[in-house]
């Protein structure tokens, strides 16, 4: 790993591998930037540079008692950007590593993007009249104690082979302060990024799971109808760790989009 400080004095932990053009991975809430070792090295065999970036307080990078929201998160991203003195990038984000590029541009536009890719994650989590593809339950009547329980099992496939995998690669990398940053979840939670799609004029894609427990696929159709230039796909089978269950479906899916999105830039 390697690491930069940002402007609250923060040590923030990332991976930087090969050369080209460059993709941004970040996983979901708890996981940590290791989890993406199987696409780190499909991109790296296609001729990307690969970034997988440790978000505050997840992985190797520091727990701070403060700046557990997504605002905070996206300037993260922001810093990492200028820290690599990056001019063009794509930008992948998986559950909650998707709101974070979300928070990025809501922020800082995207100027500095070719391309965002979001993997099961819908845009606004509290279902209503407007948006009936929130997670699973959670409406404003629900919303003060929904988190106070465990949530189901985010996977429909198997991953022993995969979290095993990441245990080698750094056990360390896996511990993870639940309590300390519910606030996080909870503003995650909170969050509706229909405007930013809206306003998001590079290509973006939305991945879903076919058999996420945590909301129905058809979120991805519905974001995707939002902005101007996106376009979804389902992955048959899958949980909500698309990336994890069904890696080759999802590889295929990513780099079809990469090259696509490149060779017109």
């Amino acid at each position: 790993m390697q690491f930069f400080t940002t402007d609250d004095n923060v040590k923030l932990g990332y991976m930087d591998k090969g050369s080209g053009v460059p993709v941004i991975l970040m996983a979901g809430y708890s996981a940590p930037a290791t989890s993406w070792f199987a696409q780190e090295k499909v991109l790296l065999k296609h001729g990307y540079r690969v970034i997988a970036f440790d978000r505050r307080s997840h992985g190797s990078s520091e727990n701070p008692s403060f700046g557990h929201d997504m605002a905070t998160h996206g300037r993260d991203l922001a810093a990492l950007l200028r820290h690599l003195q990056i001019d063009k990038a794509f930008l992948i984000g998986q559950s909650q590593g998707a709101s974070t590029m979300w928070a990025y541009i809501a922020q800082f536009g995207t100027d500095r993007l070719l391309g965002v890719i979001s993997v099961d994650q819908t845009p606004k989590m509290i279902n209503d009249a407007t948006w009936p593809y929130g997670m699973v339950g959670l409406n404003a009547a629900t919303r003060p104690t929904f988190f106070d329980k465990p949530l189901p099992n985010p996977t429909k496939k198997s991953v022993v082979k995969f979290l095993l995998l990441m245990v080698l690669r750094g056990p360390g990398y896996l511990k993870f302060d639940r309590e300390g940053t519910k606030p996080l979840l909870l503003d995650h939670a909170d969050a509706d990024w229909r405007e930013t799609i809206r306003g998001t004029a590079v290509p973006t894609l939305f991945i879903a799971g076919a058999e996420s427990p945590f909301w129905p696929k058809e979120h991805a159709a519905a974001s995707a109808a939002l902005a101007a230039r996106g376009e979804y796909t389902y992955v048959a089978g899958s949980g909500h760790a698309v990336n994890w269950e069904c890696p080759k479906e999802f590889d295929q899916i990513m780099l079809e989009f990469l090259s696509r999105i490149h060779r017109a830039a």
